[in-house]
């Protein structure tokens, strides 16, 4: 996300389970193993089939300053049968291998604070049993960087018996979080292009508004761009500004302020977002504490002269 986590923590609940569902790729066949211990599928694996190691990515959902929600890390024992014993498994962070990964890939993950994640580094797969089901809790605080793409790259240090996998003994854990004000909104409103009288705005639409920062949402266009940016109407036809989208941020008052997605003065027109002050400027939550739906006026900005000013009402309609 954006814009889409050592010293030893508390042990989590840990779940027991007794069958689990494979891809091929990833589980070995047990016929063939040498009561080998591995990381499991835990959903789809989305590394590209040439990637060094499998990741598996989830999406937390919204979470409000101090949530918490899970995902899971899934351990398995991949002998021909059961586990004949207990067998303790260690886990450890190993971030060269996220560098590793990042270089392999060109991708720019980054290992989350400790005080962002709680992790079992120790965990029993019982005699009797195959799988073991780890439950991460993820904790939206004030360390919590919403600017950054996190992932937690989990290897498996030292198992009490068996052989750990030489292929699947390490996996990366990636995961979003979305902010409370995240989601697809009604948009609604007027909107003057002073330079031209073929510009007009296009409304009402179903729009969205993905998590910029821990306090702010950036415009995204599902129907025309389907990026970042405001879509309008131009004669008879749909487009949108190019390098300008309009990213919302709310103070503890209900305040909105708006800045420009791509940064002041973007692209070749020179485009910026500024607040109208004459607005209403608010947002208004519900009696269950969620977002209503809050109104701005803001402008547009071109070489530093007010090329469009819009007045809005964006009402939250679901989750993304």
């Amino acid at each position: 996300m954006k814009h889409i986590i050592k010293n030893t923590l508390p042990l989590l609940a840990l779940t027991l389970v007794f069958t689990s569902c494979l891809k091929d790729h990833l589980a070995m066949d047990p016929a063939q193993s040498n009561n080998v211990i591995e990381f499991a599928n835990t959903g789809a694996n989305v590394s590209p089939a040439t990637a060094i190691y499998p990741r598996f990515a989830s999406d937390m959902g919204s979470l409000g300053t101090g949530d918490s929600a899970t995902f899971n890390v899934n351990l398995s024992y991949s002998g021909a049968e059961m586990a004949p014993n207990d067998i303790t498994v260690t886990l450890a962070l190993d971030t060269a291998a996220l560098r590793a990964y990042n270089d392999d890939l060109g991708t720019d993950y980054v290992a989350p604070p400790e005080s962002v994640y709680k992790l079992a580094t120790t965990a029993v797969i019982k005699k009797g049993t195959q799988v073991l089901q780890l439950k991460v809790a993820i904790i939206n605080n004030d360390n919590f960087d919403f600017n950054v793409n996190y992932a937690l790259p989990l290897k498996i240090a030292a198992v009490s018996s068996g052989v750990i996998s030489g292929n699947y003994g390490l996996a990366i854990y990636s995961f979003a979080v979305r902010n409370v004000f995240d989601g697809v909104y009604e948009m609604t409103g007027t909107l003057t292009d002073n330079a031209s009288s073929a510009i007009t705005g296009n409304y009402p639409v179903e729009t969205q508004l993905i998590t910029y920062s821990g306090n702010s949402i950036a415009l995204w266009d599902p129907v025309y761009a389907k990026a970042y940016g405001h879509i309008i109407r131009s004669g008879t036809g749909n487009s949108y500004y190019g390098y300008f989208s309009p990213v919302f941020a709310f103070d503890a008052s209900g305040n909105v302020t708006v800045s420009n997605y791509f940064g002041d003065l973007a692209g070749p027109s020179k485009r910026s977002a500024a607040l109208n002050p004459t607005g209403i400027n608010k947002i208004t939550y519900g009696a269950d504490g969620h977002v209503e739906y809050f109104e701005v006026s803001y402008f547009m900005t071109q070489s530093g002269t007010t090329r469009t000013s819009f007045n809005e009402k964006f009402t939250y309609k679901r989750p993304r």
